[in-house]
């Protein structure tokens, strides 16, 4: 009942500034990043509310307008289908819409097993006629507000600039990487055969299974998130113009002992110089239950005719795949930030997740964008469970709430931080 009553006060509640102030900090200014300000360029006051579906096109359109591209009909309505509307924003000069974002429900795995709700944001995006006059600042605070009113105890996002999101709180949880191997450089140490089996899916029954198969290899893995149907409807979405000149997604699926334990989603692209066969794979997803079937999808891939090079997005900064080459020093990386993470209620997600040593200690988390989010917290774990609640007591540790959510999922040391 309060969940609801949250989303019903979130859905008819609109926020309104005036360009020129910092919403939430005093008026006159924007402060910018390099310490300078910005004056009001307009009068007209900026209104956050959420969207209807019939604003959806001119939503889109803001979209396009700040990351350069031009909406396409047969797209905008997988998009649309994947919309929660009193989680979507637009943020509102006069009747022109100037800006956007919105989150997203999933559901995240924590270290020891737990999983929390989350608001995933998503579209964030300013017109660029109406950049420096506080219009993300003001979306990203109305988006964590309802994310507290939700009972969201964290939120999440993929970052399109890294320099964005560290000024709201958020932290790098999960890094990631490009991998990048010539083929002829990409033989195994242990060549024994694969104990299952290899079988192309077609279109249809990739639909089915990949699903399943997915919802088994992430069970438990810090930083994963579950996919409803319209994100599935959104992944295998394959138009020509997201392909570069390859070829559709192939799907090949890995079986054991009767039951599904890997697939793999490529494509590849037809390359030819001198008469010479130098095509391109393109690893875009691959998942695997356990090491077995991880090693029998990769052998696949890196032995696939005519190939001359193999490349993979979004895969973990240690992906194991360089544990099973003879020659790992070949596997190029490159870093990138993936899962950006930044705490709405503290305490509750310090409580969910479980730690490796028994013990106490108090925090003292500062959060300069949501004052509310920080406090002195005293956290007891173990192994076995958790609790955490604000506390008086003298803090053993003071951090910044970025740094404590960058090292929340255990992919960043506190050490480092």
């Amino acid at each position: 009942a309060a969940r609801a009553t949250g989303v019903s006060r979130a859905r008819s509640r609109a926020r309104t500034f005036t360009p020129g102030t910092y919403p939430g900090r005093g008026e006159g200014a924007i402060p910018l990043r390099n310490g300078r300000v910005a004056a009001a360029m307009e009068t007209h006051p900026i209104t956050i509310r959420t969207i209807t579906p019939e604003e959806f096109g001119a939503w889109e359109q803001v979209l396009g307008s700040a990351f350069g591209f031009d909406p396409r009909p047969e797209e905008s309505e997988i998009w649309k289908a994947r919309a929660e509307w009193d989680r979507y924003l637009g943020a509102f000069s006069g009747e022109e819409m100037v800006g956007t974002g919105g989150a997203l429900t999933f559901t995240m795995a924590v270290p020891g097993g737990n999983a929390l709700p989350l608001g995933g944001v998503t579209a964030i995006a300013t017109r660029p006629t109406h950049r420096r006059r506080g219009v993300l600042t003001a979306i990203m605070r109305r988006l964590l507000e309802d994310a507290r009113e939700r009972g969201e105890a964290i939120s999440a996002l993929w970052a399109a600039e890294s320099i964005i999101y560290g000024r709201f709180g958020y932290g790098v949880a999960i890094e990631g990487c490009e991998m990048s191997l010539d083929r002829a450089h990409a033989a195994f140490t242990d060549r024994r055969p694969p104990e299952g089996r290899l079988r192309q899916l077609g279109e249809a029954e990739a639909k089915e299974i990949i699903p399943q198969v997915y919802a088994r290899a992430i069970a438990g893995v810090p930083g994963s998130m579950t996919r409803r149907p319209a994100d599935w409807n959104l992944y295998f979405y394959d138009p020509e113009h997201w392909r570069e000149g390859s070829t559709a997604h192939r799907y090949v699926l890995y079986e054991r002992g009767g039951e599904a334990a890997g697939y793999v989603v490529y494509r590849q692209k037809e390359v030819w110089e001198q008469g010479l066969a130098r095509n391109e794979l393109r690893v875009g997803d691959l998942q695997a239950v356990d090491g077995e079937a991880f090693r029998a999808l990769w052998g696949y891939c890196l032995a696939i005719d005519l190939v001359a090079s193999i490349k993979a997005w979004n895969r973990p900064l240690r992906d194991p795949l360089a544990l099973l080459l003879a020659d790992p020093r070949r596997l190029q990386q490159t870093r990138s930030d993936q899962i950006w993470l930044r705490f709405v209620d503290v305490a509750a997600a310090l409580a969910a997740r479980r730690y490796a040593a028994e013990g106490d200690l108090v925090l003292e988390v500062s959060d300069g964008f949501l004052p509310w989010a920080g406090g002195r917290f005293l956290l007891r774990g173990g192994p076995d469970g958790a609790e955490c609640a604000r506390t008086d007591r003298e803090p053993d540790l003071r951090i910044p709430s970025a740094d404590l959510a960058s090292a929340y999922l255990g992919d960043a040391r506190l050490r480092d931080l």
